[in-house]
């Protein structure tokens, strides 16, 4: 049995505050985990009394015997399942990124606050959480995952190696709102299935899936515009993303493009498995690509063999041309695998 971190006990106190904020559940909770109630002080907010409550389990080894008694009431929970994995659920990963576009010396590479300045309105943040909602986590029942957005029509935009087919899919669900609240707890999810018989597009060249989702989510998260988009090396770039295949997170800083042609943007952002599919904005918070893969490069012809890492977007043009043709077939038995079989390795 490993020790617990601090924050990891931080996280499970809100989380069993959020569960058992009553006196009477807390109580019969920690008797049925084996403490002697007589000694906890039970009185004041339920995060005060799982603050006692915790003083007493930790140095008597109670904080599983907690977590077990806590799932066997809530067995679905996905923060105390997480808690007792102590691990996320599995991401799926995005396809090597192929060559090295565009040259660059080292300094330009290394130095990505430039000559612009990096001062914003304050509406820019408020802005950014708009443009957040439509940011969701797509789920399969096997618990990998990745990132999609919603956009105008009720459509679901991710990648193809996400969702390859209409029949991967049905299986999967879109969740809203999985994220932290300003309190450190989990926001409430709303999860919507896919409709593929109502509307499925996919292209495996430039890996990028739309799919409708069931209902009008749009109603209660604002859909995502996608207009032709200008992009240029040198500007910066944010990326909104499930992250590791957990709750929302956002790229947001010294974030730079370093490539733009071919249908593709390089950029330098912070990324994880799972955070394919996210949307990249620019500075104005418009959809210019969808992030879809990254890894370690060598500039060819440079004087040096240092490698960067590069992350790489599909310029979103190629997504609005995509949506305008003809519906194509589905990716077939050859499309790339979704869930446990996906290949590793995409950050």
């Amino acid at each position: 049995m490993s020790k617990w971190s601090r924050e990891e006990l931080t996280r499970l106190r809100k989380v069993l505050a959020r569960l058992y904020p009553g006196r009477k559940a807390a109580t019969t909770l920690a008797e049925d985990a084996g403490l002697s109630v007589l000694d906890i002080d039970f009185d004041g907010s339920a995060y005060d009394m799982w603050a006692s409550i915790f003083q007493h389990a930790e140095p008597r080894d109670k904080i599983d015997p907690l977590l077990d008694k806590a799932l066997a009431d809530n067995p679905d929970n996905e923060d105390l399942l997480r808690a007792k994995q102590r691990a996320l659920p599995p991401p799926l990963d995005g396809p090597d990124i192929g060559d090295w576009r565009g040259a660059a010396d080292q300094p330009s590479l290394e130095k990505i606050i430039g000559p612009r300045s990096t001062l914003v309105d304050v509406s820019y943040l408020e802005k950014g959480m708009l443009r957040a909602r439509a940011v969701v986590r797509i789920k399969y029942p096997d618990g990998s995952s990745g990132t999609g957005f919603l956009v105008t029509g009720e459509i679901l935009v991710t990648n193809n190696h996400v969702i390859a087919t209409a029949e991967a899919a049905k299986l999967a669900v879109a969740q809203f709102n999985y994220q932290g609240t300003v309190e450190g707890l989990s926001a409430e999810v709303e999860a919507l299935s896919l409709d593929p018989d109502s509307f499925f597009r996919t292209s495996k060249a430039d890996d990028w899936t739309a799919v409708r989702i069931k209902g009008t989510p749009s109603a209660r998260w604002p859909a995502l515009e996608l207009i032709p988009a200008t992009i240029a090396k040198g500007d910066h770039v944010n990326i909104i993303q499930h992250a590791g295949g957990g709750p929302k997170q956002i790229a947001f800083s010294a974030n730079v493009v370093v490539f733009v042609g071919d249908g593709r943007v390089q950029y330098l952002t912070d990324t994880l498995p799972g955070s394919s599919g996210s949307p990249v904005f620019d500075m104005g918070w418009n959809v210019v690509a969808l992030h879809h893969s990254g890894g370690w490069l060598t500039e060819p012809k440079a004087s040096t063999k240092t490698t960067y890492f590069r992350n790489e977007g599909i310029a979103i043009d190629l997504v609005i041309a995509g949506l305008a043709d003809p519906p194509q077939p589905d990716a077939g038995p050859d499309a790339p695998q979704v869930g446990p079989g996906a290949q590793q390795g995409e950050r």
